[in-house]
């Protein structure tokens, strides 16, 4: 008799045998997770549905995220050392303390969560809650990713970490939440200190004292976590890990380029799972991952090749800010109001900006890459970044969907839209959002805008105004 997860499994690119040398742990992986039959029957219904299972390569990376979620459940149990991080953050030091060292799980867990038991599932609901009840309660505009990570930890889920890394450059809801991790987990935490304080203007400039302070920061994080787990992060390292995502890399970049056929030959749910699978995790799942592109760029071509794709050939193209990662109807949603999702802020190539000074310490090398890519370096370079990718793109529109509750994208919710439309001409969509937590960001409750906007862009294009 079959286990009830197989079916669902199968449809996730798992191979028969796959399935066999990994039961105990899947079993118990699931167990942990509280997923039975129902949840499964379900699932398998959802994913139908939302994701394109056509594809083999889609099928193999929604397997890639759930042989991620099962290595994070299983960590502790299976003796590994466990560093979390969160979302967003510089992914780079989890790369480096990764490659540094054996038997260690280091990985963003919430992020893993959204895209299995949110993508796959679609039963993220009891960890809001459970977040909501320990430590995060709703009304007060909590980051909901974090609600996420601390009902996971509270419902026995996932296992607490022997280590974590808070950021402080960018979002101010991490750090004070790991202030909760260590008071009910005694979890030893190191702040990464700093701040998106660059003048406007400024980018792609930047003073080099931040490069410097950051840079110290990133330095001392490898020392202390050299003290707290016995992983000494070395030059060396540095190297290894870079090697380590560089096909993966390499895959995506061509990816990228051919989501500008038209029509669009995916979803931007496909593009989503493959973007954030990187910054969410340093283990199994970035090459298994890896062999799920390669198929599914050769699936892409054959695409592009017959013409086919997800919307009508001539669709107006627009640049989503950032994918959902916990919901694919979203995007389904976008997409059946006719609008061609191409490329968003992660997927659109970073600028080539050379640096100025040569760094020798890991942790200005660090520093200064992020300060020239612009992410953790001020409102002003999130909007210039912003407009570098939509001029990379032919683009008729712009929905920039902004989290309600994280600040430093909130910040840009008229800025960014007023910016967008005065000074490139591209007419954008404001939309409030939550891509942790749809309960009250449903589809349904942001169709009628999106659809609006919808209509708008066909009649412009329709007029020649773009």
């Amino acid at each position: 008799m079959s286990a009830h997860y197989e079916q669902l499994l199968g449809l996730c690119g798992f191979e028969f045998q796959e399935i066999e040398e990994e039961r105990p742990r899947i079993e118990s992986a699931f167990r942990k997770l509280r997923l039975g039959p129902e949840d499964t029957a379900a699932a398998v219904v959802w994913v139908q549905k939302n994701h394109d299972v056509s594809l083999l390569g889609v099928r193999k990376l929604l397997g890639a995220w759930l042989k991620e979620m099962i290595d994070l459940v299983l960590a502790k149990e299976e003796g590994k050392k466990i560093v979390y991080y969160g979302f967003p953050a510089m992914v780079r030091p989890g790369y480096l303390i990764a490659a540094s060292g054996e038997d260690l799980y280091c990985a963003s867990p919430d992020t893993i969560l959204c895209h299995t038991l949110g993508q796959i599932f679609n039963k993220l609901t009891p960890l809001l809650e459970a977040g909501e009840t320990n430590g995060l309660p709703p009304g007060h505009a909590l980051c909901s990713l974090w609600q996420i990570k601390v009902g996971a930890l509270a419902l026995d889920m996932i296992p607490a970490p022997d280590a974590a890394i808070a950021s402080s450059y960018f979002c101010d809801m991490g750090s004070k939440a790991d202030d909760l991790l260590a008071e009910k987990y005694g979890t030893p935490i190191y702040y990464i200190d700093g701040s998106m304080d660059s003048s406007w203007g400024e980018y792609p400039d930047y003073d080099q004292e931040r490069v410097a302070f950051l840079g110290t920061q990133l330095n001392q994080l490898f020392d202390w976590i050299k003290a707290r787990i016995g992983v000494e992060v070395t030059p060396e390292a540095w190297d290894k890990a870079n090697n380590f995502v560089m096909e993966y890399y390499t895959r995506m970049a061509t990816i990228t380029e051919m989501m500008k056929a038209d029509p669009i030959p995916v979803s931007s749910t496909v593009i989503e799972l493959a973007t954030i699978l990187p910054p969410a995790c340093t283990g199994r799942g970035i090459p298994e991952a890896s062999k799920a592109l390669n198929i599914l760029i050769d699936e892409i071509n054959d695409r592009i090749e017959k013409g086919r794709g997800v919307v009508e050939k001539g669709a107006p193209r627009v640049m989503l800010f950032i994918g959902n990662f916990s919901d694919p109807s979203i995007a389904r949603m976008i997409e059946a109001a006719g609008l061609a999702v191409p490329v968003s802020f992660f997927t659109a190539p970073t600028p080539k900006i050379q640096p100025r000074i040569k760094y020798e310490s890991m942790g200005e090398r660090l520093a200064d890459s992020e300060m020239r890519q612009g992410l953790y370096h001020s409102s002003y370079a999130l909007i210039k970044r912003t407009e570098a990718a939509v001029q990379n793109t032919e683009l008729d529109g712009l929905i920039f969907n902004y989290l309600f509750n994280c600040r430093p994208v909130a910040l840009l919710s008229h800025s960014l839209k007023n910016w967008m439309e005065n000074q490139v001409g591209l007419p954008t969509l404001s939309l409030e959002n939550d891509i942790y937590d749809t309960r009250g960001y449903s589809a349904g409750a942001m169709r009628t805008r999106v659809e609006t906007f919808a209509e708008m862009l066909k009649a412009g294009k329709a007029a020649g105004a773009r």
